[in-house]
């Protein structure tokens, strides 16, 4: 009994390594492409489990899902299909979850870079005030194509802080139109807004009056999807800087808006 059990069991691994020495059939998705489609499925749940007031129905986390497959060109039937293949195919999964791991630990060794790189810090004279969710994905069955932030002064603020909204884009053929406004106590405003397109990182500054502190820091993003595809933007960001003598003058860009009664300058 013994014996059989053992050529039993022999029998069965090599027909596992018989099988894990094939190619990938055409059908299935390509390790490198699984790897990448896994790793955005990793970083789209862990989204809906930091903000769950915002995916509070099944159909909401599904969205997410499907926008995820969009992005890469595929289908449900194709990624439950590869899953099967890849279970029954364990050295090729194996292959696939190590990529993934590779690709989330670069993701997140590369944002780490560009953090110490820009000098950003939880405490000091620069910070990351984005609250919200740090990754989006829109398009024509979304609810709305705007992104949207607001705040109010608090003890952090001073004279001359700027703020830069960054992004990281994908799918992103169409302008986008981007403002970002700042109210002071005299009724004075200040604006800022572009027209931003293209893939990759695209921002927007502001940089408030080094005389005085503003009320509240305003913005928007209209972002303006292709019919066919899925708009993603990732790693969000809207930096505080302190007071730059270097990059002050840049607020001729920016269009100041006073209240009657203030004179013109």
């Amino acid at each position: 009994m013994t014996h059989i059990r053992l050529r039993h069991i022999i029998f069965v691994l090599l027909t596992v390594l018989m099988l894990s020495c094939g190619k990938v059939p055409g059908y299935v998705i390509p390790p490198d492409d699984m790897a990448e489609i896994m790793a955005d499925m990793h970083i789209a749940e862990s989204v809906v489990e930091q903000n769950r007031s915002d995916y509070y129905t099944d159909s909401l986390k599904q969205l997410m899902k499907q926008s995820v497959l969009a992005a890469h060109g595929v289908t449900t039937q194709q990624l439950d299909t590869s899953f099967v293949w890849y279970g029954h195919n364990i050295s090729y999964y194996m292959e696939v979850y190590d990529k993934t791991i590779a690709l989330l630990e670069h993701r997140l060794a590369e944002t780490g870079n560009r953090i110490a790189a820009e000098n950003i810090s939880i405490a000091g004279d620069s910070v990351d005030v984005w609250s919200a969710a740090t990754m989006l994905a829109i398009n024509r069955m979304s609810p709305s194509n705007f992104i949207t932030f607001s705040l109010s002064k608090d003890e952090n603020w001073e004279k001359g802080d700027s703020y830069t909204w960054r992004a990281r884009f994908t799918n992103n053929p169409m302008p986008s139109a981007w403002g970002i406004a700042a109210d002071y106590t005299d009724g004075t405003r200040e604006i800022i807004t572009s027209d931003i397109s293209g893939d990759g990182w695209r921002e927007l500054r502001l940089i408030t009056d080094s005389t005085k502190i503003p009320e509240n820091i305003y913005g928007y993003i209209d972002a303006v999807p292709n019919a066919a595809t899925t708009l993603w933007t990732d790693s969000i960001m809207l930096i505080r800087n302190r007071v730059n003598p270097d990059v002050y003058n840049q607020r001729f860009r920016q269009q100041i808006v006073k209240p009657k009664n203030i004179a013109a300058e």
